[in-house]
């Protein structure tokens, strides 16, 4: 599924997200998941469902929010 809500980002998009880090920034702030606008987010982002599964390329993005090499 590319897009789990028509507000949320494209599944494409997501490891662009994880890079530019305004989308992150922008999630975490409103408390919306960026895939599917679910909450509480994490410090990437994304609801627990979602963060569950991220493919191991997302998930090599993801970790630097994660353990906070980013903010």
């Amino acid at each position: 599924m590319r897009r789990f809500n028509s507000e949320a980002i494209d599944r494409e998009d997501l490891i662009l997200a994880f890079r530019k880090g305004d989308p992150v920034r922008l999630a975490k702030a409103k408390g919306h998941c960026m895939l599917c606008k679910g909450s509480p987010v994490n410090d990437a982002g994304l609801c627990e469902g979602c963060f569950a599964n991220l493919t191991d390329e997302e998930w090599n993005e993801a970790r630097h929010w994660i353990e906070g090499r980013i903010a």
